[in-house]
């Protein structure tokens, strides 16, 4: 390659820096989301097959206590749908609420990366401006045209819109990809929770 990641950098102008600024963000949410998302969904799903198997032999003490001493964030909502002495409609509103809580939990900071990609390519766009008026002020200056005049403000400029875009693409494929993921657990998260809440009150109802 004829130029270094740091030369490119350079010759991009100022717009480099906060589009960098924006880079360390997107991945540091990157990282701290899918360590967040992944370690949720693994905890919640160990945690609904042992609550699913103290259901089917009917201990709805041992499934509470269960989710007493579990430190997964959906410990409290499976433990309000197992709430059975204030009647089903009490539980599903506790239930309703704490979902509402593991919701924003597992969307929390998703914001940035939605912010990163819709402002990095005006960002890369507005060193793509200042670079073709700083080709056209060097023009006018030496008085001559030509494309040795107006290279340094045009590569200035091409870079700048180049990295801007990159910027964007990851942070709007990582932003879509994290909410996805998080609807789709939310999702199996209801559906658990309305199976649970069934079984409990059945299972109550009995003994």
């Amino acid at each position: 390659m004829g130029n270094s990641v740091g030369e490119l950098f350079f010759r991009g102008g100022w717009v480099m820096w906060p589009l960098l600024i924006f880079s360390i963000l997107t991945w540091a949410v990157v990282l701290e989301r899918a360590f967040v998302l992944i370690t949720a969904r693994v905890k919640y799903f160990g945690l609904m097959d042992k609550l699913s198997k103290a259901l089917e032999t009917g201990d709805l003490s041992n499934a509470r206590q269960m989710c007493q001493g579990s430190q997964a964030v959906v410990s409290n909502v499976f433990l309000g749908a197992l709430e059975t002495a204030k009647g089903k409609e009490s539980a599903m509103r506790v239930t309703d609420r704490n979902t509402v809580r593991v919701m924003a939990y597992l969307k929390k900071n998703l914001w940035i990366l939605g912010t990163i990609a819709s402002a990095s390519p005006f960002v890369g766009l507005l060193g793509t401006v200042v670079g073709i008026v700083r080709a056209f002020h060097e023009m006018a200056e030496k008085g001559a045209g030509g494309f040795s005049v107006v290279a340094g403000g045009i590569s200035e400029a091409l870079v700048a819109t180049a990295a801007g875009l990159v910027v964007a693409i990851v942070a709007l494929l990582t932003y879509n990809m994290f909410m996805t993921f998080s609807n789709q657990t939310m999702s199996t998260l209801r559906l658990g929770l309305e199976e649970i809440i069934d079984r409990s009150f059945e299972k109550g109802a009995r003994a």
